[in-house]
């Protein structure tokens, strides 16, 4: 008898590997610490300065997030991740301060 609806927390937790988990989260972290350093690099060159420059990062930080979830998760993150927003949301703040550092870098450097 399989009741597939009226799991329990404790059954549900042990569908997760916790390794694997970790593992897509570092993996998050890392393609938005990339895209953060290469977005800051490119708004010094273009020389954004203000909310542009914050809303440029927010516009690349989403559409990462629509492609991992997209190509990477193949719209179905409750398989990669314990929350489905950790697509979303995860390593977003920590990659706006490799953005601002890579950002006044370059703006700094060419103009």
């Amino acid at each position: 008898m399989s009741t597939t609806a009226q799991q329990t927390p404790a059954a549900i937790a042990s569908l997760y590997v916790s390794e694997n988990i970790a593992h897509n989260i570092k993996t998050i972290t890392f393609i938005r610490s990339s895209l953060s350093a290469i977005t800051g690099s490119a708004a010094g060159v273009l020389g954004l300065t203000g909310y542009s420059g914050f809303l440029f990062y927010a516009a690349t930080s989403l559409f990462m997030s629509v492609l991992i979830w997209t190509v990477k998760t193949k719209a179905k993150p409750a398989l990669y991740f314990k929350s489905g927003s950790d697509v979303w949301t995860e390593g977003v703040f920590g990659g706006m301060f490799s953005y601002v550092l890579f950002w006044t870098l370059l703006y700094g450097i060419v103009h």
